[in-house]
């Protein structure tokens, strides 16, 4: 099984458009999301991907204005799982700050499977802020996980202080039987991330937006790769893409590929992983945290 822990439904650029820039103009028109759900099941399908687990990030109003507001952008979500319900895995998404957060996490939870939650704190909070705690205690109930950006942040009016890996390290001591999973692996700041979550169990990090270092960069790859793997061990890292944004730079596919060649490029380079370490990464980890079958 080949599951993606860390995909979106669009494009940043697809969900917010700039409002000083469209003042004197018709603002662009929203994304279809019944023809984006068509083409993301297709997409998987021509990749071999299984599973797709989607997330919201809720920007607030960091990045401009968006088409949709938050709630939304989860109804979406929570209309693309119910027609594909073998096929995708809808994460909550939502800034803990805003009024009532954590019931309406729980209501998606009760009332439409919400597998997850997704938080971004680049937009200005720490994962350990206390509005975010009772978000954790939800996770906790229901036993589903709650990815968080770590690493350096993607766009310049977002704040990286605040998920550097280190920032982390409270929540898994308050919150030992969280689910926590640290997307990008900490990003450029991965042998941070590492370190934390060899210390924590519960913690596992996602390999979104590493298919091009691995294309590009391989043996550096592969060194950081190794290290991490005998660090926290193999099954504690999960496969991802931050697609649809990384479509431009790589294919799904051959995203899908470069893994699944893993085993004889590390034999390239000097270092050694299996096909059956391949298998956990790409799928069965993930299956476990979810509670796939």
């Amino acid at each position: 099984m080949v599951i993606d822990i860390h995909r979106h439904f669009w494009r940043g650029n697809q969900r917010y458009y700039d409002a000083e820039s469209s003042a004197d103009a018709a603002a662009p028109a929203p994304p279809d999301w019944e023809e984006t759900t068509r083409e993301l099941v297709e997409e998987m399908d021509a990749s071999g991907v299984d599973v797709s687990a989607m997330l919201v990030a809720d920007y607030g109003d960091r990045l401009g204005t968006p088409h949709f507001t938050i709630d939304q952008e989860n109804w979406i979500l929570a209309q693309a799982r119910a027609r594909h319900p073998e096929r995708i895995v809808a994460f909550y998404g939502i800034d803990p700050r805003r009024p009532g957060a954590p019931e309406k996490f729980e209501r998606a939870i009760q009332e439409w499977g919400a597998g997850g939650i997704k938080l971004h704190p680049t937009v200005g909070y720490f994962p350990h802020d206390r509005a975010c705690y009772p978000i954790y205690e939800i996770c906790i109930k229901y036993d589903v996980p709650a990815l968080l950006h770590s690493g350096e942040r993607f766009h310049p009016l977002l704040y990286s202080r605040f998920t550097h890996p280190l920032e982390f390290d409270q929540v898994a001591v308050d919150f030992p039987r969280l689910k926590m999973i640290m997307g990008h692996a900490g990003g450029q700041w991965w042998a941070d991330c590492a370190t934390i979550a060899r210390v924590h169990e519960n913690v596992v990090v996602d390999l979104s937006e590493w298919q091009t270092k691995l294309r590009d960069k391989p043996a550096e790859t592969l060194a950081a790769l190794d290290h991490m793997r005998d660090f926290i061990g193999t099954e504690r890292i999960l496969w991802g893409t931050d697609f649809p944004h990384m479509r431009q730079h790589m294919s799904l596919k051959d995203t899908v590929d470069v893994y699944r060649g893993l085993p004889a490029l590390a034999r390239e380079h000097g270092y050694r992983f299996t096909d059956g370490e391949v298998e956990a990464v790409l799928g069965e980890n993930a299956a476990r945290i979810l509670r796939l079958r």
